[in-house]
């Protein structure tokens, strides 16, 4: 295995039925968004829940696009659905 870590991103087995990803998902380019959301928790994993693509330099918009291959205006769309859903 070498110095590779492995971490655990827990998710209920309830996540695809919750409200406010029901809700995300029936919106435009709303699986797009969901499946972000996961990716999104998955870099987060080993950075403490923050999107950092250092402990010093923080992810911007083009970066997550080009990192988890979404285009820039789904990863806008994403981060603002996500914020009003909290």
């Amino acid at each position: 295995m070498g110095d590779k870590k492995y971490y655990w991103l827990r998710l209920k087995n309830d996540f695809f039925k919750r409200h406010d990803i029901k809700i995300i998902s029936s919106m435009p380019n709303g699986r797009d968004i969901v499946l972000l959301y996961i990716k999104l928790m998955v870099e987060s994993v080993d950075h403490e829940g923050y999107l950092r693509f250092s402990d010093a330099i923080p992810y911007t918009v083009e970066m997550i696009s080009t990192v988890m291959e979404t285009k820039p205006v789904i990863v806008n769309k994403a981060l603002d659905v996500l914020k009003q859903f909290g």
